[in-house]
């Protein structure tokens, strides 16, 4: 009986080191007082407000560096809120995972209560046919501007913001180790579905990541390829252990 016990903890210590390839929580704090004494929102209650009410302290984090498309080979970008003091000073976009300097930009700056007027819903599309991404924005009237074509040697991307001067990628290698996003996938019920993400941005030191706040839909991450072969292990692992289990049951 004992033996069996050590089986299965080493089973399911091995399935936590897979799935621990894939994911590592970002500490976000909570306090809701920004760094001049005004009452700020945290990043929770910012994601309900935008829909993703499935989204508490304990969520897990989608806070991959690479992206790709859904099957339609297209996303839009939606900026909920940003709550810094370089609200008017921003870029949101996306950059080629072999040169993070080959950007495109997808949304601009905004306001606590969101996109400006003029610049409502930001869209990235990949050309199977060219093998080029291009980007544009749309008003409210719906009308499409700053239309943009980018070569990243095909359909997987990183996303980037520029604030302050300053520019953080969701490549935290990028950032000298530093996550300075955060990302939130939805879920089924919630106006957030399962293709779409939440991401919060931290441009600061006080690691509330609500500075810029956007959704994007019809996106899905891509795993780094050291995290897969660490899953890879992690799977093997579980079927040793499996079997080990198996043979002594016999």
């Amino acid at each position: 009986m004992k033996k069996r016990f050590y089986g299965t903890a080493g089973a399911i210590a091995a399935l936590a080191f897979a799935g621990s390839a894939f994911a590592t929580q970002i500490d976000v704090n909570t306090a809701a007082d920004g760094p001049h004494g005004n009452h700020e929102p945290t990043l929770y209650q910012v994601a309900h407000t935008a829909g993703f009410t499935n989204v508490t302290a304990a969520s897990p984090q989608s806070n991959d560096a690479y992206w790709t498309f859904g099957a339609t080979n297209s996303s839009s970008s939606l900026l909920v809120a940003t709550w810094t003091s370089n609200f008017n000073q921003a870029t949101f976009g996306v950059y080629d995972p072999n040169d993070s300097t080959n950007r495109l930009s997808l949304l601009g700056a905004g306001s606590q209560l969101g996109a400006n007027t003029n610049e409502t819903t930001g869209y990235l599309k990949y050309s199977s046919s060219t093998g080029l991404m291009s980007s544009y924005y749309t008003d409210s009237a719906s009308v499409q501007h700053n239309l943009h074509t980018a070569d990243f040697g095909g359909d997987v991307f990183g996303y980037f913001l520029t604030i302050g001067g300053n520019t953080y990628y969701s490549d935290t290698t990028l950032n000298s180790g530093a996550d300075r996003m955060v990302g939130y996938q939805g879920s089924s019920g919630t106006k957030g579905l399962m293709n779409e993400y939440l991401f919060g941005w931290e441009d600061g030191t006080d690691r509330d990541y609500q500075d810029y706040v956007a959704t994007v839909e019809s996106i899905r991450p891509v795993p780094e390829p050291s995290s897969i072969a660490m899953f890879g292990v992690g799977l093997l692992m579980i079927g040793f252990a499996a079997r080990r289990i198996q043979k002594r049951d016999v």
